[in-house]
C-alpha cells in the first residue's frame, strides 16, 4: 500500500489507519482550518454543529479531515472498539470513508480534571480552497505504541513512567511524527502547533528529547490526559494549520 492515498471527495491525501488516518495533507490549492469549541460539546451535538458549520463555509461533508476527542475516561480496547463503531456510524453517513478505510485524522483524551459526563468534541480540522496553498498537515495522536510487535511489548518502555522511561516513550513518537510528516510531504520545521497528552510531569522531557525537537520554541500544549485507552502513559500529535477559529 502507498504510504497516501488520496480521498478526492475531501481534497486531501492520507495515511491509511483503522478507525482513523495516521495523518492527512490537504491537495495543492487547498488549506486546512481548524475550528475549536470555545467549551467542550457532546459528540452528537458536535457532529450536528460541524455539519452547519460545513454548509455554511460552503464545504462538503467530506471535508471533514480531523476530528479532536474528549473521553470521560480511559478505555479497555473492547470498549475502544465499541466506541469507534459507533463514531464511524456518523462518518460514514456523511461519505467519510474510502472503502473499509477511514480517512480523517484524529486524537482522543481523557482528561484527568473535569472529565466530561459523555464522549465530546474539543475541535475538528476541515479542508477549504485557498490559491496557492501548500504544506498544511495534521498528525493524529500517537501513543507510545509499536505496530510490529505483539503484546504489551508494543507499548514502548512498558508501564516504566520514571523520567527515563518518559523520555524513551517520547523519543519513540516524536521519530514516529517525524516520519509521518515526511510521509505527508510536510516540513516538520513548519509545524504551527503540537499538543502532548500525560498525568505526568513533562517538565524533564521539555529540558530534555524536546528540547531538539524544535516544537518547545513554539509552546507545545501540554494537557492533564491520559491517552484514550487504558496502558497508556504518553501522546503526542503536532499540525501545520495556518487558520485557526474559535467557535
Amino acid at each position: 500500500m502507498p504510504a497516501t492515498l488520496h480521498f478526492a471527495p475531501g481534497n486531501y491525501r492520507f495515511l491509511p489507519g483503522t478507525a482513523f488516518s495516521a495523518g492527512v495533507a490537504p491537495d495543492i490549492g487547498f488549506a486546512l482550518r481548524r475550528a475549536r469549541f470555545a467549551r467542550p460539546v457532546p459528540m452528537g451535538v458536535g457532529f450536528t454543529a460541524i455539519k452547519q458549520h460545513l454548509a455554511d463555509q460552503g464545504r462538503p461533508l467530506t471535508a471533514l479531515a480531523g476530528c479532536e476527542l474528549r473521553s470521560p475516561k480511559p478505555m479497555t480496547p473492547d470498549e475502544f472498539n465499541s466506541f469507534n463503531a459507533g463514531y464511524l456510524e456518523t462518518l460514514h453517513g456523511w461519505g467519510c470513508r474510502d472503502g473499509a478505510l477511514n480517512p480523517p485524522a484524529r486524537s482522543n483524551l481523557a482528561p484527568a480534571i473535569d472529565p466530561p459526563a459523555q464522549a465530546a468534541f474539543f475541535a475538528f480540522t476541515y479542508t477549504v480552497p485557498e490559491a496557492g496553498a501548500a504544506g498544511d498537515f495534521l498528525l493524529s495522536g500517537l501513543p507510545e505504541i509499536r505496530d510490529d510487535a505483539k503484546g504489551m511489548d508494543r507499548i514502548v518502555s512498558g508501564d516504566d513512567a520514571s523520567p527515563a522511561g518518559l523520555a524513551a516513550k517520547m523519543q519513540f513518537i516524536l521519530d514516529v511524527l517525524r516520519r509521518r510528516v515526511a510521509d505527508l510531504g510536510g516540513d516538520w520545521a513548519g509545524i504551527t502547533a503540537a499538543q502532548i497528552y500525560s498525568v505526568h510531569d513533562i517538565s524533564t522531557l521539555m529540558k530534555g528529547v524536546l528540547s531538539t525537537s524544535g516544537l518547545v520554541e513554539i509552546g507545545p500544549a501540554w494537557h492533564l490526559a491520559w491517552p484514550p485507552v487504558r496502558g497508556f502513559h504518553l501522546e503526542a500529535d503536532a499540525r501545520r494549520v495556518r487558520t485557526e477559529w474559535v467557535i
